[in-house]
């Protein structure tokens, strides 16, 4: 932050939450690729459930309950995605470093 530069109050409370949303997905990153090298297969296929989980969950309107049902399938949309592309960046991670 340059000199007599300042944030606003709100503004600063959403960059702390976002910092600690950084800190929570970066430690859960690390165990998720120490599982990945540990037990790779028992790993995937418990993202595999998670993934038909959610999907039920979202789905059914039984998780969410206070979005609409275009917004319950755009979160469990994007979920999925995610999901998918942790297994994806795992991989290539671990591929990189064998």
């Amino acid at each position: 932050m340059s000199e007599g530069e300042t944030i606003d109050p709100a503004r600063a409370v959403e960059v702390r939450l976002r910092a600690r949303l950084a800190v929570v997905e970066r430690a859960a990153w690390f165990g998720f690729v120490q599982a990945m090298r540990d037990r790779p297969e028992a790993t995937e296929a418990y993202i595999e459930a998670e993934r038909a989980r959610c999907q039920e969950g979202f789905g059914s309107g039984a998780w969410a309950k206070d979005l609409s049902a275009a917004e319950r399938a755009l979160l469990g949309a994007e979920v999925d995605a995610g999901l998918a592309q942790l297994v994806e960046d795992a991989r290539a991670e671990i591929g990189d470093g064998a």
